[in-house]
């Protein structure tokens, strides 16, 4: 990337960081609890909803800066619209009891697509078009600074406490993974998903395709159909519900040519 590319993108991140909004400024006894290596990326505090003094922090260790590449107008890459300007590095997620000001348990969260030697790392965008990602307030691009833990009931069990992770599969369509807050173990989880196919073996999951970036019927439920495409001549039903006793999401998914 030519060198006055890199100075415009820069300043885009230098605005970015002093821009965070306030609920993503850590107090001091949270940046104490981690590693001085540590990036905050996000923190939500759970407390009013789960009715614990519980917060969640995004945060990951030593990461890269990525950049798009813009050096050739025209030239698109549909992983774009899911990374945008992201950091690369470790990820972690970790819950924190604000009242005792002690960690409860740190969730790795690894990159589908690894590769020996990443360290668990994955890509959080700090600049993304507003496709997948929340942004609240998007550019006249339709891009911006996204909410991370845009938290929502995706159980169903009656609190916001989960948020939605999402990896470049192919165009139009991410792999996506459900990660929160857990009441039953007072813990973060990266939940999984019990895939329950018509004409194959049932596999135990915690990517699926394009699920959880769709808006559920209800919290908790997902009902609808989809194709693929690139070539892939079939339908996909998905049928979509949270099981509370196993505290994972099953998905009755049916395939037609």
């Amino acid at each position: 990337m030519a060198p006055s590319r890199i100075l415009v993108r820069c300043a885009a991140a230098c605005l970015f960081v002093a821009s965070l909004p306030a609920q993503n400024q850590p107090s001091p006894a949270v940046r104490n609890l981690l590693p001085p290596v540590a990036r905050i990326i996000e923190t939500a505090d759970l407390s009013a909803a789960v009715g614990k003094p519980r917060e969640l922090v995004l945060w990951m260790q030593r990461p890269q800066q990525i950049f798009r590449e813009v050096d050739h107008p025209g030239e698109s890459y549909c992983g774009d619209s899911v990374y945008g300007d992201h950091w690369y590095g470790p990820t972690r997620l970790s819950l924190i009891d604000r009242e005792k000001h002690k960690i409860l348990n740190t969730l790795e969260v690894p990159d589908f697509f690894e590769h020996p030697g990443d360290g668990h790392s994955f890509p959080v965008p700090f600049f993304v078009p507003n496709n997948f990602y929340y942004v609240p307030n998007p550019n006249s691009k339709g891009e911006g600074i996204p909410r991370i833990l845009n938290l929502r009931d995706l159980t169903g069990e009656g609190y916001p406490g989960q948020f939605v992770l999402f990896e470049y599969e192919f165009c139009g369509t991410p792999l996506t993974s459900v990660l929160g807050y857990s009441r039953v173990s007072d813990r973060v989880v990266q939940y999984q998903v019990e895939v329950l196919r018509s004409n194959g073996m049932p596999s135990l999951d915690t990517w699926v395709a394009t699920i959880f970036g769709r808006p559920p019927v209800t919290p908790g439920h997902w009902d609808f159909t989809w194709e693929p495409g690139h070539g892939a001549n079939r339908k996909i039903h998905e049928q979509v519900t949270f099981d509370p006793a196993g505290q994972l999401f099953v998905d009755r998914q049916e395939i037609t040519q």
